[in-house]
This record gives C-alpha cells, structure tokens and sequence, in this order.
C-alpha cells in the first residue's frame, strides 16, 4: 500500500469552530499568547500587500472591534513605518470595548502617531472620499458572522466595492460564511485575502472565490498535534506531495487488473472509454464483460483489451444469469471492480449487478447506471461497502441517492453523512469536485466546469480503477485521477473545444 505524504500546512482546511479551538488551545494550554499571534498575522499580510503595492501609498483601514481589526492595526503600523504608508483608520462601531490586542495595537499607532508618523483617526466613513485611497483593508468583521449585516454596513460594503481602489480583507472577507461559502446581503469583494492560521473551507465553495480574490496563507505556530482537521484542498500543492505512482508487478493480472462491467446496446461508448482509459492509466490487463450482441463493437475498437463474453449471442444487456460466470472471473484474476458506465437501467441488470457484488469482496468503482441500482445494493454489509467508491454527478445523486442539496457546503455535508451511514467512499463530481472517505475530505481548488462534458466520467472510472489496483487506496487514486485530468486540460492545444477522447 502507497504511504500516506504529509500534506503542506496550507492545503488542510478548516471551520470556524476548529479555528477558534486551534487559537484558544494555541494561547491558553501551548503558552503562545495571543498578542504575538496578532503581530505574526498582521505583519505577514502587511508583508504581502507591500509586495503589492509597493511603497509611498494610501490606505484606509476599516475597523471592527474584534481581533479582525487588530490585524488590520498590525498592517498599518507595518506599511507606516516601513514602506511610507498613508493610514487611514476608521472605527465603524466606535473604538470603545475593543478586544485587548485590538486595543493594544491601537495605542501602538497613536504612539506612532504621536510621533510624526502619517496616521490619521477619522471618525466616519469617508464615503465621499473612499475612492482615493490607493488600497482598502478590510477588519470589519471577522469568521463569527452567520446571518445578514445590519446597516450601515451594507451600505459601506457597496461603496467600497465601487470605490475602484484595491480592497485586501483581513482573515475572512467580511459578509461571507467562512465555513459555507454563503454570501450575505452585502460582501466585500476582495481582490486578496490573508487568512491567518488555517484555511478556510468557505473559501472553496460556492461562489465565495469572487469575494476572496486571491487566498494568501499566513501561518501561524499553530502546534501541528492540535490540529486534526481531514478535509484538505486538492491542488497542486498537494498533488506533489505524493510521489509519482508506478506499477511494479511480476506479471499482467498483479496490481493494476481492473475488471469492467459495462455497456449496453446504444451505450457502449461508455464501456470503450473507460476501458481505454484504464489501459492507457498504465493497467497491466484490462478486463471486459461485454453481452453478445456488443462483443463484435469491442472487438474492433478494443485490441489491447481482454473482453470476456457473458450471455447469450443476441443479448444486448446483463441479466443475472450472468453473474455467475464474472464472479469466477473475479475470484480468478483479483483486482479492482469498475461497475457502471453504459450498463443501463434495465431491472434484470441490477439483479445481476446485486449478485455480482454480493459475492466480491475487492475494490469497486461504481459509477453512473449502477447508482440506479443503490436501493438493491443497500442490504450488503458495510464492511464490503468500505471498499467501495460512488461516484455520482449532481443528477445521479438526487435522482438514485435521494440526495437534495441546494450548495456546495450541504453537497460537502451530504456525502460526509452518506459515507457515514453506507461504509462507501463518495466522489461526488461538479465545480468543486468533492471526495469523502473514512480518512479524509478533498475539496478541488481548481475550475471543474470542463469536464461537464458526456464521456469525461467513463474516463474519471478508468483512471480511478487502475490506480485504485495499484496503490490500494482508494484516497491516493482520487488525488491522481482528479488533477492529472486537470494537468492534461492545462496541457490542452484549445484549437478545439477539451473533450475526453483527449485524455486516451
């Protein structure tokens, strides 16, 4: 079994309340205080947005009465003294009540501005005026919002988002939900967000990317032992966390045997996809069930593939006294099962496929037509059902799996409680992709919207079955499967519109 890579710091995400118990175990069991976090906070995102900026500019600072607005303090008493900042500091509720290390570094900029330093306090939102300002930080409010603003916070929010200048929020854009990705009835539109300590899992879904803008990470000391988040984004980073897979076997049917149930009459594209898909992912043996009446298609169109046939000659789809002959197949040649692509809804061939998986015991992809089936597949035991995978669209999961979601986060929610509830992984695919296991949740961080494309499945099922067999896990095969898709749209001509005969 493939080892597991420890992921960078910056791809695990977390929620609010995982934050807030990170920030509170950090201070009062680990000895950091909070005061130290602020200034490490502040004084990287100040670092950032110098980079950006550059020196000898303006900026004006919107401030709550949170720890939001002590980083933002942070910010400007850097980029003051530093880079030759004009700060402009705005209270919106007043400087009275503030946290302690909001106020701690207030009376570091009066100090500052006691001084010379070009510091301004203004004591109402320059409305008029806000458009002149070379940049705006936002500490408005920070991770514990949860319902619509109150006024006259929606009305600044819409004037610093036409004002024109560069707008950089402190941890969370204010107005969005940082652990749904929800937009509230005003949300700062943030060309940069610094988000301290953790990532956020909001920021990944929904729409919530238009608000953030750019996600900087700014890592805080943290002890690592604290945080034991399991969902991560999938991208880059993370993806060469993992060194490259690669099969080594003494023979074909060792590690990377991928056994395809698939296909019926008008879907056998389905069926050749993913078994080219599969061949080409670097199978040692490719296995195809095919129903008489298809073999001849396969034969033409599948050279490098063994096609076993099952039925009889004028059958177009599988019936269930066909399981028997695959289940010997199975039990003869192990590997990964690849149950779904093109096998239609015919009810004979969910007794077959019932049969089938009654009896095997291995990895299983399930995909596309064979979700049809779940309410048949239901009554074999979770402990079968660990090795499993579904991997439904959007769709498939409302019309098969009684799924009703409405976003992203209750799509994230969903597949956690399914898996819970049945023992199976759960990949479910849209913008973002969401993979759910027993070990750990990936969320992809990269646009999906290409690969809503007929076919583009039937491939995703050959890639995740041979990496599957290879590594035995199931978790290091999605990683592979998902963004070595993305690298080959990235590699992608665009002469012609991405499709998926690209990717085999």
């Amino acid at each position: 079994m493939a080892a597991y890579p420890k992921y960078p710091k910056s791809c695990r995400l977390n929620s609010v309340d995982e934050t807030r118990g990170l920030d509170h175990s950090t201070i009062h069991n680990f000895g950091i205080d909070g005061f130290t976090l602020m200034e490490i906070a502040g004084s990287g995102a100040a670092s950032g947005i110098r980079k950006l900026e550059g020196n000898e500019k303006s900026g004006l600072y919107l401030c709550g009465k949170g720890n939001n607005a002590g980083d933002a303090l942070v910010v400007a008493r850097y980029l003051n003294d530093n880079a030759g900042h004009k700060a402009d500091v705005c209270f919106l509720f007043g400087d009275g009540d503030l946290s302690p290390d909001t106020a701690h570094n207030l009376d570091l900029l009066k100090t500052l501005n006691v001084h010379g330093a070009d510091i301004r306090f203004i004591e109402s939102f320059p409305e008029n005026s806000v458009g002149s300002y070379d940049y705006i930080v936002d500490g408005i409010l920070g991770t514990g919002i949860n319902s619509d603003l109150k006024n006259p916070l929606p009305g600044i929010i819409r004037a610093v988002n036409e004002s024109g200048s560069n707008v950089y929020a402190m941890d969370v854009p204010t107005g969005l939900n940082a652990d749904t990705g929800e937009i509230y009835n005003a949300c700062i539109l943030a060309g940069h967000t610094f988000t301290f300590g953790t990532n956020k899992t909001g920021f990944y879904l929904g729409q919530s990317s238009e608000f953030t803008g750019t996600v900087h990470f700014i890592e805080l000391p943290f002890p690592g032992y604290l945080n034991t988040s399991s969902t991560f984004l999938l991208n880059e980073d993370l993806y060469n966390s993992y060194p490259p897979v690669k099969r080594k076997a003494s023979h074909k049917y060792r590690d990377g045997c991928v056994h395809i149930i698939a296909g019926s009459e008008g879907l056998t594209g389905a069926a050749i996809m993913a078994a080219r898909s599969a061949w080409k992912t670097g199978a040692g043996s490719v296995i195809l069930y095919a129903p008489g009446k298809l073999m001849s298609i396969y034969e033409r169109t599948l050279p490098q593939i063994i096609k076993k046939l099952v039925g009889g000659e004028q059958d177009s789809y599988f019936k269930p006294d066909d399981a028997e002959h695959v289940i010997n197949s199975l039990k003869s040649r192990p590997g990964t099962l690849i149950a779904g692509p093109g096998i239609g809804t015919e009810p004979q061939t969910g007794e077959f496929l019932q049969s089938v998986l009654s009896e095997f015991h291995g990895s299983v992809i399930l995909d596309a037509d064979a979700l049809s089936y779940w309410r048949l597949l239901t009554g074999i035991p979770d402990q079968q059902k660990q090795k499993w995978l579904i991997t439904p669209h959007i769709g498939e999961a409302n019309n098969y799996l009684d799924a009703r979601f409405r976003s992203d986060w209750e799509r994230l929610s969903w597949s956690r409680q399914f898996q819970k509830e049945n023992g199976c992984g759960v990949l479910i695919k849209g913008n973002p992709t969401i993979y759910h296991s027993d070990n750990v949740s990936f969320i992809t961080d990269y646009d999906t919207s290409m690969f809503a494309r007929a076919g583009f499945g039937d491939v995703l099922a050959g890639v995740l079955g041979t990496y599957s067999d290879i590594t035995n896990n199931m978790d290091i095969a999605c990683v592979m499967a998902l963004y070595e898709g993305y690298l080959a749209y990235l590699k992608h001509n665009q002469v012609e519109p991405f499709g998926p005969e690209h990717l085999i």
